[in-house]
């Protein structure tokens, strides 16, 4: 970076508490320096020649600067998309509903994200484009997901980002009801036993009674704060299961309610419609093309919560589900908890498809759901 340790952010100056990226204004350091490394550069290799005729020519040189982080995981809530092979189908899932976030304010007067112009944007940062239109997708229950702008006002993602996991959490609601149950026997039998050792004569049998309790209470009472917590982390959870409180953050740390969310009926695919903001969107190639084994791709997402990491790999094979006519893009770039719903893009930052999972297992195995794929669920929805 600079080799000197930092201890303000360069941008808005205040306290480094996280060596990667500033808390407040969510710049990544690494970025920024060689951002303005570059800015430098341009401004010193500006080059003027003379020639024979008087003439000048200007020789710019711009380079590209692609950054891949990744660490620590979140707990239950930041929720991955796993599969034990391509033949493990997805739940069922119904007709394509469309589902108002209740409680939303209409905004007469949107907030606009600047399109990158071409004076802007050299047609050597397509990377940078991409990470512009791309968010953070973050559920009520505490989960994150990554997304991408296919509209002004539409964002893409996989469809179990913005579903509630019923599944995990019977079966959290139901371990908490069974420890419960244990405490609470475990309290009965210490207290039977209470009552008994008052007739027993002092001895031995008295003496070891006395520790077989005391040894319990101190079981149960370091069991009962962590069952309290998990009792309420349950409470709350059943709450917000319920709740639709949808939330993007956009490159900038900006965050935005979503005020529509259509799932696919088909695939793991749901678009969501965000009034509040016009989002820059990626595009893809219009021309009809046939992706080549070991072409270079990128992935763009939020894994673990960092947000605008890219990662990159090359593209494998097309792959079908057993029993479907499900296609895949298989890659080797990471895809890690909340990279689900970001964008797979090439070279030139055309987006390719949406990351949706891993083969799990197995290391460097991912796979994406072809971007064509997500206009034909939802042509009549852009």
């Amino acid at each position: 970076m600079t080799g000197k340790v930092l201890d303000q952010c360069p941008k808005c100056l205040s306290k480094i508490t996280n060596e990667i990226e500033c808390e407040t204004c969510g710049i990544v350091f690494e970025k920024y320096f060689q951002a303005e490394a570059r800015k430098k550069a341009e401004a010193e290799q500006v080059t003027i020649e003379a020639t024979g005729s008087g003439n000048r020519r200007v020789v710019i040189m711009v380079s590209l600067v692609i950054i891949s982080t990744f660490v620590t995981a979140i707990y239950f809530g930041g929720r991955s998309h796993f599969l034990s092979g391509l033949n493990k189908v997805n739940p069922p899932v119904t007709d394509q509903t469309i589902q108002n976030v209740k409680g939303k304010s209409s905004q007469s007067l949107p907030v606009k994200i600047a399109e990158n112009s071409d004076n802007k944007w050299s047609n050597e940062e397509p990377i940078q484009r991409a990470l512009s239109g791309t968010v953070l997708v973050r559920t009520p229950w505490g989960s994150l997901g990554s997304g991408f702008f296919i509209g002004e006002h539409a964002v893409i993602t996989n469809k179990h980002v913005v579903t509630f996991d019923d599944t995990s959490f019977e079966a959290f609601k139901n371990s908490v009801e069974r420890n419960r149950k244990i405490i609470d026997l475990e309290i009965e039998k210490i207290n039977e036993w209470k009552g008994k050792i008052l007739q027993i004569p002092a001895g031995p049998s008295r003496s070891q009674l006395e520790l077989i309790i005391q040894g319990k209470e101190d079981e149960v009472n370091k069991a009962l704060p962590i069952q309290r917590k998990n009792e309420e982390r349950v409470a709350k959870l059943t709450d917000q299961k319920y709740s639709q409180d949808l939330k993007i953050v956009t490159a900038d740390n900006k965050e935005y309610s979503v005020d529509i969310i259509i799932p696919s009926a088909t695939h793991d695919l749901a678009l969501l419609k965000v009034d509040s903001i016009s989002g820059q969107i990626l595009k893809r190639n219009t021309k009809e093309q046939r992706l080549e084994q070991g072409q270079v791709v990128y992935t763009i997402g939020s894994p673990f919560g960092l947000s605008n990491t890219v990662t990159s790999g090359v593209f494998s094979a097309y792959r079908k589900r057993a029993n479907s006519d499900e296609t895949y893009l298989q890659i080797d770039a990471a895809i890690n908890p909340g990279n689900s719903g970001g964008p797979l893009i090439d070279k030139q930052g055309n987006v390719l498809g949406v990351n949706t999972m891993i083969l799990t297992h197995a290391e460097g195995i991912g796979f994406a759901i072809p971007i064509d794929v997500v206009f034909e669920d939802f042509s009549n929805s852009l």
